[in-house]
């Protein structure tokens, strides 16, 4: 599809999500334009959404997309500057910038023959766009969910979201009182025990946490692979997983029995923040958050469990449990929601049910083929799966997916949501991907007709660390296959499989042993 008409897609938003979409777009030969309703491109990144010492829970190797590495002198784990200045090149290598509209709203999308109607706020006021195919980069970042608390009004101090406590001022001589257990809470506790005038932690339940670094290497050099992965309970799954969720089930429990042991004893948790549940239970809140142990084994922290009842009084703040905090600076970092309240009715109920996403493969509405979502496949690594699952969109936008029937689409929705709901029930509105990264991608390369990436190997198949730089020429992969008729294709790579690996060795071993046996005689 190359053709001026007809092949106009918005996208809404410029985050990570957003700008990879573009670019896969518009290398595909479609016409793309950009809205954003922020001043700046980045989504969560942007200065005035990033709390003080916010840093990636990734390495730069892993948060990244699969063709710009992050610049040598970036930090092992970037912080928030570090990563607005790496989408800022993005954008400038790859020649983005013209199709940017920023500071544009869309207020509403709607239906239109063979596309969609957008209502739009911009500088020049509020205007309509026609759009033929129309990508929901919103993230799932866009509303901050902050829980009411009986009496707020009498609180004379200030209550916010953890994504609003941008000014480092805002803690200074403060008495600081953080609501959560996530990584974001933990961070801003952290920032708060060594900038404010004391800080108190109090949350529902601990969830589990790793350490950045696993002796000296980045924690997730170890766990961004196909063998951790294997551990997790998938919803398809292959025969050595099969095993391990089911006869080999006392191997898998040992293996994370070991796995927990060894974050708290690295961290050295504190026992009130140690887990309920052993893992992989509550895999989907965890982060990377050691800076914020070590502050509260020195008693920069208190630490609460439980939760807020009320404001009892102008800078005071009562727990269900009858305690009293003294308080200057609330913060919640209590999550988000995702309300899309821009779609139509009829667009959001073909969307969204009880709260629930129905995206086939976490991209697409079945009974919507010009619509779809990017960024709501939310992984462990968010560029990674961005960038594939786009390069999937532009290929249904195009013609060229073999999808199921909607009934059918709207059934594996339906199966992959009731396994959500068990393995991840922290992500209710099943939108998250999680730790289930390999399996994911190879799903969405099987739809796009193409092989799974592999290494040449076994081992470095299973336990080298899945980067995103491994499919980085998938554009051009893409286009090879388009357009290979009447050429040879290129020979994949050569996998020497596990069996293969175990029938080579046991081939040398046997012509060893007869050579051997030769020798003797």
């Amino acid at each position: 599809m190359t053709a001026e008409r007809g092949n106009l897609v918005g996208v809404i938003g410029a985050g990570i999500a957003g700008l990879v979409t573009a670019k896969v777009l518009r290398d595909d030969g479609f016409r793309v334009v950009v809205f954003e309703k922020e001043a700046a491109p980045g989504g969560v990144w942007i200065e005035s959404r990033t709390y003080p010492g916010l840093r990636t829970n990734n390495s730069r190797d892993t948060y990244a997309f699969s063709d710009h590495p992050y610049a040598e002198s970036a930090d092992v784990f970037p912080t928030a500057g570090q990563v607005r200045e790496y989408l800022s090149s993005y954008i400038d290598r790859f020649g983005l910038t013209p199709y940017l509209r920023l500071s544009t709203e869309i207020l509403r999308v709607s239906e239109a023959d063979n596309g969609f109607e957008l209502q739009v706020s911009g500088p020049e006021g509020v205007g309509t766009e026609r759009v033929d195919f129309l990508v929901v980069c919103a993230g799932t970042f866009s509303e901050p969910n902050i829980p009411f608390i009986k009496g707020s009004e009498r609180f004379g101090g200030k209550l916010l979201h953890s994504s609003q406590a941008t000014d480092p001022e805002l803690f200074t001589g403060k008495r600081v009182v953080v609501v959560g257990a996530g990584k974001s809470a933990l961070d801003c506790a952290d920032y708060a025990g060594e900038h404010a005038r004391d800080c108190t932690l109090v949350f529902r339940k601990p969830y589990p946490m790793m350490p950045r670094y696993i002796f000296g290497v980045p924690s997730d050099q170890y766990t961004q692979n196909r063998f951790y992965e294997a551990f997790f309970r998938y919803h398809r799954l292959n025969r050595v997983e099969r095993f391990l969720h089911g006869s080999g089930a006392p191997i898998r429990d040992r293996f994370w029995r070991t796995v927990g042991a060894g974050m708290r004893l690295s961290l050295r948790m504190p026992k009130v923040m140690v887990p309920d549940e052993p893992l992989p239970n509550g895999v989907e809140h965890a982060g990377l958050c050691e800076d914020f142990y070590r502050s509260a084994r020195r008693g920069a922290i208190r630490l609460r469990r439980g939760s807020i009842a009320s404001c009892s009084g102008e800078a005071q703040l009562e727990l269900h449990s009858g305690d009293r905090i003294a308080a200057d600076v609330v913060v919640f970092a209590t999550g988000w929601r995702q309300s899309l309240t821009f779609l139509s009715p009829e667009l959001r109920a073909a969307v969204l049910e009880e709260g629930r996403f129905r995206l086939y493969r976490h991209i697409l509405p079945p009974s919507l083929p010009r619509l779809g979502f990017i960024g709501y496949g939310a992984s462990t690594a968010c560029q990674l799966t961005a960038e594939v699952s786009a390069h999937w969109l532009a290929q249904q936008f195009r013609g060229e997916l073999d999808l199921p029937s909607p009934d059918a689409m709207q059934a594996e929705i339906t199966r992959v949501g009731k396994w959500v709901a068990e393995v991840m029930p922290g992500r209710p509105e099943g939108y998250y991907v999680g730790p289930y990264l390999s399996h994911h991608i190879d799903e969405l390369m099987g739809d796009m007709g193409l092989p799974v990436r592999r290494t040449d190997n076994f081992l470095s198949e299973y336990f080298d660390t899945f980067l995103p730089s491994r499919y980085c020429d998938l554009t051009e992969e893409r286009l090879r296959v388009r357009e290979r008729a009447g050429r040879k294709r290129r020979h994949p790579l050569r996998y020497l499989s596990a069996g293969g690996s175990l029938g080579g060795v046991a081939v040398l071993t046997l012509a060893w042993a007869a050579y051997r046996k030769m020798r003797e005689r």
